[in-house]
């Protein structure tokens, strides 16, 4: 072989690999556009009036072209080709039937397929959630909208691999981890999904506010960050600065090796013993052992004892700058603090004598 022969040989292998490599990536494009194109236009979290269900009609005979092209027109869906490569090739149900529908903005292709499918309106259902609320009330509200006991508890009590929980001990439960908001969700959702988007929530607040950074800079992990954050949210469901105080009471008790004495975790332990007890029985101050009685034991308890809202995570962040080792909730529902133990047990006397009665 003469060298101009071995000069062209190699040249051609060059543009022959070079070719391939734009191949390649041609190929890796258009599936990353196709993959991107099948998804809503917007996420979950949009609630403006942009992502409120609107009608939209298929006429009798009208094609999947034209139907591609009227859903792209009307803003539903982000591409008619996909549309109709989605329907060619992935559809299980290529026949999309005649009729009026109801679509938003945050379906992807995949809903709206299966609506056209049916002739009717994918169904949604909305369910609530709140902050300060224990699991047991999370439990509740999903068997309300409709699951079974047996669906709810396998989903509460299965093995998250979620970014979310990274820290959160294997043996503790989701207490504490229930992102409070409303949400829709797709009436075929199975709890796993609601459960898995509630993560998701929380899990962007906590990067959004670094909390994560944050809670380190104290020593905590985020799962001790977001348990004295539920402990907070329990103590002082009022204003942000409130709940900074107490933050900077706890903090300095928990430096200074003083138990929190927080009747909230001794109430919660006893509520999972008892959810119908005597609120005013205060035999549970003795009768509750540790690690869950916070006036004898030392340190967090040993998860979360509700939903933290946002203001209760950036509490434990940035307590404020206060000598406080002490605070109660007056019979006013105001909040009271003090130094000393003798300055405590005067605002019991003085701004609480019916509170400090009930735990």
């Amino acid at each position: 072989m003469t060298k101009k022969t071995k000069r062209i040989l190699k040249w051609v292998l060059i543009s022959l690999a070079i070719l391939a490599l734009i191949l390649i990536i041609l190929a890796v494009s258009a599936i990353l556009w196709y993959k991107n194109s099948i998804t809503a236009i917007y996420n979950d979290d949009c609630t403006t009036s942009e992502c409120e269900l609107k009608d939209f009609t298929v006429a009798q005979g009208e094609s999947a072209t034209q139907i591609s092209e009227k859903l792209e027109s009307a803003g539903f869906i982000k591409s008619a080709l996909a549309f109709r490569i989605y329907i060619k090739f992935e559809a299980q149900n290529k026949n999309l039937l005649p009729g009026d529908y109801k679509f938003s903005k945050k379906m992807d292709v995949e809903h709206i397929v299966k609506s056209l499918n049916s002739g009717v309106a994918v169904k949604t259902f909305r369910v609530m959630f709140l902050p300060g609320e224990t699991l047991r009330a999370t439990r509740s509200r999903l068997i309300n909208v409709g699951y079974s006991e047996e669906e709810v508890d396998a989903a509460l009590n299965k093995q998250y691999d979620h970014e979310l929980l990274k820290t959160k001990p294997a043996d503790a439960s989701l207490e504490g981890y229930i992102w409070g908001d409303t949400y829709d969700f797709y009436s075929d959702a199975t709890v796993e999904e609601i459960l898995t988007k509630l993560f998701d929530h929380m899990l962007k607040v906590v990067k959004e506010e670094g909390l994560i950074a944050k809670y380190e800079a104290r020593g905590f992990t985020l799962h001790q960050g977001i348990t004295l954050a539920s402990v907070i949210q329990r103590e002082a469901p009022a204003a942000y600065e409130e709940k900074r105080h107490v933050a900077q009471v706890f903090l300095s008790r928990l430096d200074k090796g003083i138990v929190l004495g927080s009747d909230a975790i001794i109430a919660y332990a006893a509520d999972q013993i008892n959810p119908n007890r005597d609120k005013t029985d205060m035999s549970y101050l003795n009768t509750i052992q540790c690690p869950w009685n916070s006036r004898r034991c030392g340190g967090l308890p040993p998860t979360p004892i509700a939903a933290p809202s946002l203001d209760s995570l950036k509490a434990v962040a940035d307590p404020t700058d206060t000598n406080d080792l002490y605070f109660l909730t007056g019979d006013d529902g105001g909040m009271y603090y003090a130094q000393t133990e003798a300055g405590h047990n005067a605002n019991i006397r003085n701004y609480c004598k019916k509170m400090c009665l009930i735990l």
